[in-house]
């Protein structure tokens, strides 16, 4: 059976209008390489937006970093960029070596060199974008990565402040290799990315991912509305640098666990399945489903 771990939404017992978010089944994940875990909150209420809570601790890392202030997590340079750069200034190396072979290590032909690369990486994200968008109805896609940051654990400070967490919170923190949030006018949305590493068992079977902190004048709204809970969580296996994800998706919508199926119906007590061969930026979909009876979210 595959490994199952389950996202798990709390209100704190001691601090009102806080859910914590945690996750479960760390013992059952031997033998993956990876785990993406991409969660998405969304109040019903017309009254909340997403300037009324906050995702703690990530939404203060990447407030950090877009003010150019210290963080746990630094941004992850575009790849697609420098490689189309880089073949840029490989197409005119090819054409000096070509068509005027006298002239390829001249002072022209390596200024034209460095000019293609660095027009190339100007335009490498326009090129990335139309190739992801004429790929998107296919099942083998481009896509652009998930995550744009990347977390800097070498750091003997890294130590004392895991120790810290473990002491807030009660028990074990885990903080992703990689990361992203995504602040919408109502919902947030946070991609988390757990190497090998980050998923050994004596952190403990369960660990405390981040908690949504509410306005306080806003919690009897949200309470009396409510909201969806949306997770996604994909189980990594790599070869040979081919990953083949299980992807399951599953929200709770008012409280209720359950998917949507193809049409957007909601289904009470299901999830939806994917797989997945990821190489790069590429996606070959294999295969989707829906199932009942799997827990991956719970409240």
């Amino acid at each position: 059976m595959d490994p199952s771990p389950l996202v798990r939404l709390r209100p704190n017992a001691e601090l009102p209008q806080v859910l914590d978010v945690d996750l479960e089944g760390l013992d059952g994940l031997k033998g993956v390489d990876s785990l993406d875990c991409h969660i998405v909150f969304y109040p019903y209420s017309r009254q909340i937006c997403s300037d009324d809570y906050t995702f703690h601790p990530f939404e203060e890392y990447v407030k950090d970093i877009q003010v150019n202030g210290r963080s746990a997590y630094a941004p992850i340079a575009g790849r697609f960029n420098h490689l189309f750069g880089l073949l840029l200034a490989l197409l005119i190396l090819l054409v000096f070596a070509l068509l005027k072979p006298e002239d390829l290590l001249s002072v022209q032909s390596v200024v034209s060199v460095l000019g293609a690369y660095a027009i190339g990486k100007e335009f490498g994200a326009d090129a990335e974008r139309l190739l992801v968008a004429a790929t998107k109805a296919w099942r083998l896609q481009y896509g652009e990565s998930y995550y744009r940051y990347l977390h800097d654990r070498h750091t003997t400070l890294a130590l004392y402040q895991a120790f810290s967490k473990k002491v807030r919170y009660g028990k074990e923190s885990l903080l992703p290799e990689r990361m992203d949030f995504i602040q919408q006018a109502n919902s947030e949305t946070l991609r988390l990315r757990f190497d090998k590493s980050d998923l050994v068992v004596p952190k403990g079977p369960s660990v405390h991912l981040f908690s949504i902190h509410v306005r306080p004048e806003k919690w009897a709204e949200l309470e009396a509305e409510g909201f969806m809970f949306g997770v996604k969580l994909s189980v990594n296996r790599r070869v040979l640098g081919v990953e083949r994800c299980e992807e399951r998706y599953q929200s709770l919508h008012r409280g209720e666990r359950g998917c949507l199926d193809p049409a957007g119906k909601w289904i009470a007590g299901g999830s939806s399945r994917r797989s997945v061969l990821h190489a790069g930026g590429l996606r070959l979909l294999l295969g989707s489903r829906l199932a009942a009876g799997e827990e991956i979210v719970g409240g």
